[in-house]
């Protein structure tokens, strides 16, 4: 027999008692947030309970027409009487979602460290290798099976935040739950292929443009690579084709810590993804109002690039000298 812990116990009951639901997910959400919100829309339907993602307008969902119902999404807050799910974010300000005025419930499912326990239920599991894994631990609760898409959203979302299931965060709990999820009928090798391998010219190029400009700081201990408007323009890549290029950065051997600064439209000007073997990089992210994980962080800002960069030398160079002493 599974023994719940307590919180996973209480947000299993709470789904089944709440009558409406809103879900949210972190701005600029990435594969892990939409395959915890594929899951519990698939749970939430189960259950019978009206669900909706709410997101705000012109934010990105990636994979949205494979990986979420298309009448479940709507580009609003939430409405009154509705109850807040918010996935995979470690603070309110960070959902993509303006709240304005509006005052409800909030349940907040996370598996980030730095997770503020902002809302008034709280299921946040630091040692789950993402929100989608919490998800699956969700469903066995309530004794549900997803659905065969939602269980393909999910493993996806498990894919992408465990770094295939390399990451310090993939434990037996991580690859049991994928191996409940392939025996739902999700095909690993396609959602592979799907996720690592379907890749345009423009962002091989854009990759590549970013690998030839990287430069080493803190006595080679850490790598910087920085991607311009002008780098997208002559690859022909979109701005969410940057995505992996950070992990491609991790591989160099001998390297602590990995930066790729993006240059972005609009405000904020730059996006950084930072990335480490060991040093804490959420607590250097956290510096300029970013957040994540200890080994995989990031943050915005609205200087340039180069000043960016300028700030990002000294900073890893205080950090890896801390971590060595």
């Amino acid at each position: 027999m599974r023994v719940l812990a307590a919180d996973l116990d209480a947000v299993a009951r709470r789904m089944r008692s709440v009558d409406r639901v809103a879900l949210a997910v972190h701005e600029q959400p990435d594969l892990d947030a939409v395959g915890a919100a594929a899951g519990m829309l698939d749970l939430f339907g189960q259950l019978g309970t009206p669900a909706t993602l709410c997101v705000a307008e012109g934010e990105l969902l990636p994979f949205e027409e494979s990986m979420l119902p298309s009448d479940a999404v709507a580009r609003r807050p939430p409405a009154p009487g509705e109850t807040l799910f918010a996935l995979d974010s470690g603070s309110l300000p960070r959902l993509a979602l303006d709240l304005g005025d509006w005052r409800g419930e909030v349940v907040d499912i996370d598996h980030h460290h730095d997770n503020t326990r902002f809302g008034d239920l709280v299921l946040v599991r630091p040692q789950a290798s993402s929100t989608s894994e919490i998800v699956c631990d969700l469903a066995r609760a309530l004794e549900l099976t997803p659905g065969r898409a939602a269980a393909i959203a999910l493993y996806a979302g498990i894919s992408f935040d465990s770094g295939h299931f390399r990451h310090t965060s993939t434990s037996a709990a991580t690859f049991a739950t994928a191996a409940w999820l392939a025996a739902l009928g999700v095909d690993v090798t396609a959602v592979y292929r799907e996720l690592y391998e379907r890749r345009s010219p423009g962002a091989v190029r854009l990759e590549g443009r970013a690998l030839a400009g990287m430069r080493t700081v803190a006595d080679g201990r850490a790598l910087i690579a920085v991607l311009t408007r002008a780098d997208y323009a002559a690859s022909g890549a979109a701005d969410h084709e940057a995505e992996g290029v950070v992990e491609r950065l991790r591989a160099v051997d001998g390297v602590d810590v990995v930066a790729l600064v993006k240059e972005q439209e609009g405000s904020p000007r730059v996006r950084v993804s930072l990335r480490s073997s060991g040093a804490d990089v959420s607590a250097l992210a956290a510096r300029r109002g970013g957040g994540g994980h200890v080994q995989a962080a990031g943050f915005e800002a609205d200087e340039s690039p180069e000043e960016v960069t300028e700030w990002l030398s000294s900073a890893l160079a205080r950090l890896l000298s801390t971590a060595s002493s």
